[in-house]
């Protein structure tokens, strides 16, 4: 199954006419950002880069004064040949990748054979979202299923001037009922991925 399209919402809504589509699309584009807000985490992998200090004092990730790993506050992570994992230290060299090994499940990149990172902060660009994720297959129905809850939603409590494509623009305040966020939320809590520090 995949994300829901504007024609899965159309469904779901029994709206057979073309004259909100904008208006649709708009909303599913909303219900998307707001699930990843409530997970934490992009769905669809995307390129981001972030930064660590490399403190020590981190229990379980440095060794002595010098940190040992790296971590990225979102998760999973990974790379493909057009996205590598690229590490940056604080004077800007790049580390090269046979220097440290990337745990893609847990955000972390260790560093291997005794390397020390001890030259922070260290800006750390790679994929992360859910899609990168090994039981992305299993969760992305829920996925699914939470956005067009909250799409839908939306499009049942919008304002009166929202109520065709021409008023579709950003400043239409929505909001999701508390009723759907909480049974959303719920439906979420297990693809919530504490950061690991």
């Amino acid at each position: 199954m995949a994300l829901p399209t504007r024609d899965d919402l159309k469904s779901y809504l029994k709206i057979e006419i073309d004259a909100e589509n904008a208006l649709l699309d708009a909303l599913l584009v909303q219900g998307k950002a707001m699930v990843e807000v409530w997970i934490g985490a992009p769905i669809t992998a995307v390129q981001r880069t972030y930064v660590d200090r490399a403190v020590a004092g981190r229990d379980g990730f440095v060794d002595g004064e010098v940190a040992t790993a790296l971590i990225v506050p979102v998760r999973p992570i990974g790379s493909t040949p057009e996205n590598p994992v690229v590490v940056t230290d604080g004077a800007g060299v790049v580390v090269p990748s046979t220097d440290y090994e990337v745990d893609t499940a847990a955000g972390m990149l260790w560093g291997k054979n005794g390397k020390r990172f001890p030259n922070g902060p260290y800006s750390i660009t790679c994929l992360v979202g859910l899609s990168l994720w090994q039981k992305y297959a299993q969760v992305e129905p829920v996925l699914s299923r939470a956005i067009l809850d909250v799409a839908a939603d939306l499009y049942q409590n919008r304002t009166p001037r929202a109520m065709s494509e021409t008023g579709a623009g950003v400043a239409i305040p929505w909001d999701v009922s508390r009723h759907t966020s909480e049974r959303v939320i719920r439906s979420l809590k297990g693809l919530t991925l504490p950061v690991v520090a």
